[in-house]
């Protein structure tokens, strides 16, 4: 483990002790106290702004220490008299207002992506097939079931998500995401029991035979070793693999019911996570013919000219994501697009911008760089080989 990993583990558990002090006095109306917490908490989440690499993890932090500052100014606002509480209030600074029914938890997604938007992956969709599809269309030729746990991982921007999307639309199942702010933010205190009632609540919706997938994004970042959540420690963690666990008992065996889960990072997850994850399927980086697939795939749209040699655009995109490569052709469309607009002939509805030539894509290609290194692949080949399960 690095410096970096080390520092911030440190301050993730600084941060967690101070709010949850901070939280423990507030609700015990000791507002000078929680003041003081809040405010060491925000010092500590603040410092581990400068060392968290991951978007999801900084994403929540950030709106952690906004959580926190409001409620400070509110706390010392009603200690100097300036503001009158005349209700409960949250962590927040908000008035606690009672629904007599709770909001709903999860919110249904319904996304257009199918298996004909996802270029190449044909052994990644061989599994997926086995792993929900088959079960889904005849559950009576699996006696000793199929794996509940699904865990997409590889390196960003190669469709770990959209795989998650188009099977959901293949078996016609609802699709639930969920990620770590929806967890973590919203839920403060109370991450355990909102996680159960995530697993109720699709359970319920699959005991009425309705296929159901819940999907959560960068799984490694709510459940992963170096993570901490602020406010609910990791309770979160055992909540939820305890859920896992009971999928597998007699009156959950047989539900459509499935928990796919996507990783950037499939290092940093614990052993227990990924034995509850009875399927493990690394989504690659496209290889060259899969490349030049993609290439056609994204140009397919827009003029483009005769000279375009998709053997050489796949030669020189080694290393590149499918993300990567629709990066490279937007940045050629733009560019054509551009000098439509400023040869002042775009206000003519009829106008269209000339084709595309080789050299936009090269161009453009000398300007994206790719998103992978040859030392990734050597870390994500080392963890599928350790850990496969296909």
């Amino acid at each position: 483990m690095s410096y970096n990993d080390d520092k911030v583990r440190d301050l993730a558990d600084i941060a967690l002790h101070y709010a949850k002090l901070a939280v423990e006095a507030d609700r015990k109306g000791l507002k000078s106290l929680a003041v003081t917490y809040y405010s060491k908490a925000v010092d500590a989440l603040t410092e581990l702004l400068n060392y968290e690499e991951s978007p999801t993890l900084r994403q929540l932090y950030t709106k952690k220490i906004r959580e926190y500052r409001y409620r400070m100014t509110f706390l010392r606002g009603v200690i100097s008299g300036k503001i009158q509480e005349s209700k409960p209030y949250k962590s927040d600074g908000k008035p606690v207002i009672e629904y007599k029914h709770e909001e709903p938890i999860l919110k249904k997604f319904k996304s257009s992506i199918t298996w004909d938007d996802i270029i190449g992956l044909d052994h990644v969709k061989k599994l997926i097939r086995q792993s929900i599809v088959y079960p889904i269309r005849r559950p009576d030729l699996f006696p000793l079931g199929w794996p509940r746990g699904i865990l997409l991982y590889g390196p960003p921007g190669c469709g770990k998500t959209s795989v998650a999307a188009a099977v959901s639309n293949e078996i016609d199942a609802e699709f639930y995401p969920i990620d770590a702010p929806m967890i973590m933010s919203k839920w403060l205190g109370e991450s355990e029991k909102k996680v159960a009632q995530v697993f109720s609540f699709v359970k319920e919706r699959a005991r009425n035979n309705i296929p159901v997938i819940l999907f959560i994004d960068e799984v490694d970042s709510l459940i992963g070793i170096r993570s901490n959540e602020v406010g609910g420690e990791v309770r979160v963690r055992n909540q939820f693999l305890k859920e896992m666990d009971g999928l597998e008992d007699k009156d959950n065996f047989k539900l459509p019911l499935f928990v796919v889960a996507s990783t950037n990072k499939p290092w940093l997850l614990d052993l227990g996570f990924i034995r509850r994850f009875q399927k493990r399927i690394y989504i690659p980086p496209p290889d060259r013919e899969t490349r030049k697939k993609l290439f056609r795939y994204f140009l397919s749209k827009v003029n483009v000219n005769s000279d375009i040699d998709y053997d050489l655009l796949a030669e020189y995109t080694k290393g590149y994501t499918p993300s990567d490569i629709k990066d490279v052709c937007q940045m050629a469309i733009i560019e054509v697009v551009s000098e439509l607009f400023e040869s002042g002939l775009a206000s003519d509805p009829s106008a269209r911008p000339r084709p595309i030539t080789m050299d936009d894509l090269v161009n453009a290609i000398k300007r994206v760089k790719p998103s992978i290194t040859s030392e990734m692949l050597i870390v994500y080949n080392n963890w599928y080989k350790k850990f496969r399960s296909e």
